[in-house]
Order: C-alpha cells, then structure tokens, then sequence
C-alpha cells in the first residue's frame, strides 16, 4: 500500500498468530475465501490492498468480523 495506512482488514490479519497446526492467518484466508466463495489469492489481494471486495463480500465479511463495513477496507 503506498501510503502505508493499514486497512481495519489489514490490521485484524496482521493481530493473528504466526503459528499453529495449519497457521491463523492461513486459516483466516481460508476462511473468509470460502465464506465469499472467492479464491484464496483474492483474499491475499484484498489484504495486500490491490483488490477491494464488491458490496455484498464486504457486508459478509463485516459481519464476520464485527467490524463496520465503513472502517473494512479503509
């Protein structure tokens, strides 16, 4: 990201655990692409900044998380 703010998205990634039987933030990955029903490289894409996800994504994923749909990707 070029202005190196983290997305609320970004950070909630960034939190997890580095280590584990399958690691947190590949399992988080995992998580939110089949909850999306996306690939796992979108996911990636959408943490590293380069792809927003479309309205009805964002909405799944803020209610996920328990983060506002405003504050996810921003």
């Amino acid at each position: 990201m070029e202005n190196n703010k983290k997305t609320k998205f970004r950070q909630f990634y960034d939190a997890l655990p580095p280590k584990a039987d399958i690691a947190p933030k590949t399992a988080f990955v995992k998580k939110i692409a089949a909850m999306c029903k996306v690939h796992e490289v979108t996911v990636r894409c959408w943490i590293a900044g380069t792809q927003k996800p479309d309205a009805l994504k964002t909405s799944i994923i803020a209610k996920e998380l328990g983060i506002s749909e405003q504050e996810l990707f921003t």
